[in-house]
């Protein structure tokens, strides 16, 4: 019995080790949508093996996977930053236009379970920003808001499929709002002059931008109670310049930002818990876009290291990087 464990150890150490270097040869943890800046701006595809492929021949802006990593949604033939929402079937390799969305549609944030997804688009007559929810089971779509041209700003939904954030401008008054997908209920956050709501995965916090009396921006976060109402908002970065492009880390810890408060766009992270902020990347170009891999071990991020931005990964912990993609033209927007 001695001698077969040995045996055994024998054969499975090779194996063992066969797969730690076929796992090691990863280039990204799941599968990047991509869009290049040519003349025609079609979508590809970079699988973990680090093969690229072409999967769209419409002209492609802001491709966004499905959380079941199923889908790719995305902008068709977009011009001045909206277009016709449509979704990229990966089983079938088929595409489908969303039921009933215009052709002018500016942003739009899947749900949790992937069943739906909301998006934001101006009526058309241009007099109202609208926004509206899809389900794909159903074939459903239902209107969240509709408010005057410019007074309503899109944001995520709550881990629970069950709210989403957005801003809105009431009668003047600019604030943060969670407004129930289901019901009717439609519950103020903030009265600041505030943007870019983001729940974290929990659907216990907001994290948004607010605008300073110097003009420039800070991240804050709240707690989003379910008794009397929300804690007071927190500011979680306090420096010179503006933070964008924040995005929470699936654990709902970390956020990751892009700020120029060292004199070009770089990319940092803040605890929340903590409250203690580290610096990602240093150098002396732009660096853009940052998103977390679903088990938020990694970073996906642009970087124009020389003149023409590029893919590259960043493992969180140790913050070792690696160029995955190079492309002729600029890469102009990615997601996995």
């Amino acid at each position: 019995m001695r001698n077969m464990n040995k045996t055994i150890l024998l054969i499975s150490l090779p194996l063992l080790a066969m797969i730690a270097i076929a796992c090691g040869n990863d280039k990204v943890s799941h599968d990047v949508a991509y869009v290049v800046d040519n003349e025609n701006n079609h979508m590809y595809l970079l699988d973990r093996a680090g093969e690229k492929s072409k999967v769209l021949n419409d002209a492609v802006s802001n491709p966004k996977w499905s959380p079941n990593q199923r889908m790719v949604a995305y902008l068709a033939n977009a011009q001045d930053g909206t277009g016709q929402l449509k979704v990229w079937h990966r089983d079938t390799e088929d595409f489908e236009r969303v039921s009933d969305a215009p052709s002018n549609v500016q942003e739009f944030f899947w749900s949790p379970d992937s069943r739906m997804i909301a998006y934001q688009a101006d009526s058309a007559d241009k007099t109202r920003s609208e926004v509206f929810v899809y389900d794909f089971e159903n074939e459903e779509t239902t209107t969240l808001a509709s408010e005057p041209v410019g007074n309503v700003e899109l944001g995520n939904w709550s881990g629970d499929n069950n709210w989403i954030v957005m801003c809105l401008n009431i009668d003047g008054t600019q604030g943060i709002y969670k407004r129930s997908v289901r019901g009717v209920d439609e519950v103020q956050l903030t009265d600041y002059e505030d943007s870019r709501p983001r729940f974290s995965l929990d659907g216990k916090r907001v994290a948004f931008a607010r605008k300073l009396s110097d003009g420039s921006t800070d991240i804050y976060t709240l707690e989003v109670d379910t008794g009397d109402g929300p804690s007071a908002a927190k500011a979680l970065t306090d420096d010179d310049g503006d933070e964008i492009n924040f995005e929470w880390a699936p654990d709902g810890r970390n956020i990751i930002y892009v700020s120029e408060r060292d004199g070009n766009p770089e990319i940092y992270a803040v605890d929340t818990r903590e409250k203690t902020t580290r610096r990602m990347t240093q150098n002396r170009v732009d660096d853009a876009d940052p998103k977390w891999s679903l088990n938020g071990e990694q970073v996906l991020f642009r970087s124009s290291n020389d003149g023409k931005y590029h893919l590259f990964t960043m493992n969180f912990k140790s913050g070792s990087q690696e160029r995955v993609l190079e492309e002729e033209n600029n890469i102009i927007t990615a997601d996995w």
